[in-house]
């Protein structure tokens, strides 16, 4: 997390998250967010996991709130993403 982030570098939390916001344009949740994403759009892509087990490997304790974070990001749900890759569920 943020805070975990800010205590590695040696620094403030408050000063890492306006810093990070300035160098990379985003916030350190939504770039975490786009990570965890990207990273789930690999999983379905290439195993055999569940979507529940997807969920939990990168970081979300609740799935349906991982399917509508995918959603919102990606306007699709991971089964949908899934299904137009061609991949049976």
């Amino acid at each position: 997390n943020l805070e975990d982030v800010a205590q590695i570098l040696g620094l403030n939390s408050c000063y890492f998250s306006q810093l990070f916001k300035r160098e990379t344009g985003q916030t350190f949740i939504e770039y975490r967010i786009h990570l965890r994403i990207e990273t789930a759009k690999q999983l379905l892509e290439r195993s055999n996991l569940r979507i529940i087990d997807i969920s939990s490997e990168i970081g979300y304790d609740d799935p349906t709130h991982f399917t509508k974070t995918f959603k919102k990001y990606t306007g699709i749900s991971p089964r949908e993403y899934r299904q137009s890759l061609g991949i049976k569920a």
